[in-house]
């Protein structure tokens, strides 16, 4: 009970902190377009990191661990899985680089929308919640030594289903800014 009681303004807090952090800055709908101009069509390159996962888990697998075991001397292989650790947590470094992107990119969208609800905001905010927490639970795991793959594969799906979910929106943003072109130019 005591934890609890302790937990639970402590999450509070925190879930306020990172409201507050989130939040919507007073951005001119004009100053808002222009990030997303510098943006532009290049939302692919804002996420990349996420797209060379089948190359790590196949690096990081357990038979990989397994046959550098069996064939590779006792120091080879100490430096192996260092390396292995080492490249986890430039992958961690990159999956947190495409993240940070995606939500930079959808607070720009958030302030182009003439209507962002509630529900919406929410969701970010707790889509940010959860990236965080994964995040550091699989950091923590890779820095003791642990390659937790299923919970890396888990943050990396996040990551694709962020990137996808941003693809969309800035197509249909795309869509009603040619929609509302003036006139015809084709010419």
């Amino acid at each position: 009970m005591n934890d609890l009681a302790f937990t639970i303004p402590l999450a509070f807090a925190f879930s306020g902190f990172l409201v507050w952090f989130l939040r919507p800055r007073g951005t001119r709908p004009g100053a808002a377009r222009a990030a997303l101009d510098v943006i532009g069509e290049s939302v692919l390159p804002v996420a990349r990191h996420y797209q060379y996962f089948p190359q790590i888990r196949r690096a990081l697998s357990s038979e990989d661990a397994r046959y550098l075991l069996e064939t590779a001397p006792p120091k080879v292989v100490k430096r192996a899985l260092r390396e292995r650790r080492m490249v986890a947590r430039q992958f961690l470094q990159g999956l947190y680089e495409d993240f940070s992107n995606l939500a930079r990119l959808g607070r720009v969208i958030a302030s182009l929308s003439p209507v962002v609800s509630r529900e919406q905001e929410t969701e970010r905010l707790l889509l940010i919640l959860k990236f965080q927490t994964l995040y550091a639970l699989v950091w923590l795991q890779v820095t003791y030594g642990i390659l937790p793959l299923q919970r890396l594969e888990n943050l990396t799906r996040l990551v694709g289903r962020f990137a996808t979910r941003m693809e969309d929106a800035v197509a249909q943003i795309n869509a009603v800014s040619a929609r509302q072109l003036p006139g015809n130019l084709s010419a």
